[in-house]
């Protein structure tokens, strides 16, 4: 038998609402083997839901170290119009593969004020890494969605930033915002800046991926005290606040304009084509800057059709704003891996998670696509594609599906 110590609690936009009626429960659960009642594996589940923008229900589950522990903050946000009420279940695996832990807080029902809740727990740093499992519940139909999170000791992220006194956990935020910084202690926040100007991926069929530096050197520097605001800030690109900059410790975001995640001049939109086009086509449309009837013409020339290009430029363009969305990491998601199997072949049919592994099933292709984590104190949760020269035939097959404009 061992303890741990945690606290949760809520807040919404609203007046506070949950079933309990106490706005801090502070609780200490001797942990001697409660069960479950999921029954199945984590690395069973399937979490296709996490990259469709029209599912219920969005979780975010974000770690941050403070000292000799860890608070959990999270948020949950939903879609539905006609439920607001939601049942959320906390449990404890050791691993992706246990199929019954032990429960830390059972059935807790949460009413969400203008379609969200928020909250935060904390709990002693481990010695081993185990897993977090939130199970959100919809009493009215019985929908369930799982989200899950490795609380380990070494996690780098030791502070964040606030908008209008909420904490802000998206990986990018837009340049015209002003913020809040927070940090692990009361000293000097020292902020490096690094242009946006991460590289493309190769092709998943490449002999290998392009590596990127564990450690990157920055165009500039400043630095702010904590609880201090920082923006609207006058350049794009990655921010990592750190309070030692020789530890592997900090925390980062990106900065864009709006509208991002969505793109609205051909200078933007020329980058993602690189996925369906040849080298003497994208260096057309790059010549083309913001000629509306050049950078037209080249994607005339690829669809062979006015309305078939429209529809080709509307569709592709859907896909490079939701790995935007869910992808954007130390650069823009459409230059990620996963942002870039995200664009050509949709949204996975299938999603498993397995330690530090992330695998993409395609049902109607019949490949799968294998993602490893390696994260860095840049981002955290950044993932790799294991790249294999068998991609290349369903590779090329689709993009000549969008070149006909198919999707």
């Amino acid at each position: 038998m061992y303890r741990f110590y945690s606290f949760i609690r809520y807040f919404t936009a609203g007046p506070f609402m949950k079933s309990s009626a106490n706005i801090l429960l502070i609780f200490l659960l001797a942990m001697a083997g409660t069960s479950t009642v999921f029954g199945q594996a984590v690395n069973s589940l399937n979490f296709n839901y996490l990259y469709n923008l029209q599912s219920e229900v969005e979780m975010r589950l974000s770690p941050v170290v403070r000292g000799d522990s860890i608070v959990l903050y999270f948020q949950v946000s939903a879609s539905n119009p006609n439920n607001n009420r939601y049942i959320i279940h906390w449990e404890k695996r050791d691993s992706y593969a246990q199929r019954q832990g032990v429960v830390l807080i059972p059935g807790d029902t949460v009413t969400l004020a203008n379609g969200w809740i928020a909250g935060n727990m904390r709990f002693v740093k481990p010695v081993k890494p185990w897993v977090l499992v939130a199970r959100v519940t919809n009493p009215a139909n019985g929908k369930k969605w799982h989200f899950i999170r490795q609380i380990e000791s070494h996690y780098p992220v030791n502070g964040y930033i606030t908008l209008a006194g909420l904490p802000q956990w998206q990986t990018f935020h837009q340049a015209e915002g002003r913020f809040a910084v927070h940090a692990a202690e009361p000293k000097p926040i020292h902020f490096s800046y690094y242009k946006d100007e991460f590289p493309t991926p190769s092709p998943p069929f490449a002999d290998k991926e392009l590596k990127m530096d564990r450690f990157l050197f920055p165009d500039s520097t400043f630095v702010v005290s904590p609880e201090s605001s920082i923006g609207p800030f006058k350049k794009q690109g990655l921010y990592l606040a750190q309070q030692d900059t020789l530890s592997a410790q900090g925390f980062a975001f990106m900065i864009k304009k709006t509208p991002y995640p969505r793109y609205n001049t051909l200078a933007e939109l020329k980058g993602p084509l690189l996925f369906v086009t040849t080298q003497e086509e994208n260096e057309q449309l790059g010549a083309a800057g913001e000629d509306k009837a050049k950078f037209d013409k080249v994607i005339l020339t690829i669809t062979g059709d006015k309305d078939r290009a429209k529809t080709f430029m509307r569709n592709y363009f859907k896909r490079v704003e939701y790995a935007n969305y869910f992808f954007t990491s130390f650069k823009e998601g459409w230059k990620t891996d996963r942002g870039m199997v995200f664009i050509i072949f949709g949204a996975p049919d299938e999603v498993s998670l397995a330690g530090q592994q992330e695998t993409w099933t395609y049902r109607s292709v019949g490949v799968r696509f294998v993602f490893n984590k390696t994260g860095s104190v840049y981002c955290p949760d950044h993932y790799v594609l294991v790249r294999n020269k068998d991609y290349a035939e369903s590779w090329y097959s689709t993009v000549d599906l969008w070149r006909k404009s198919r999707f």
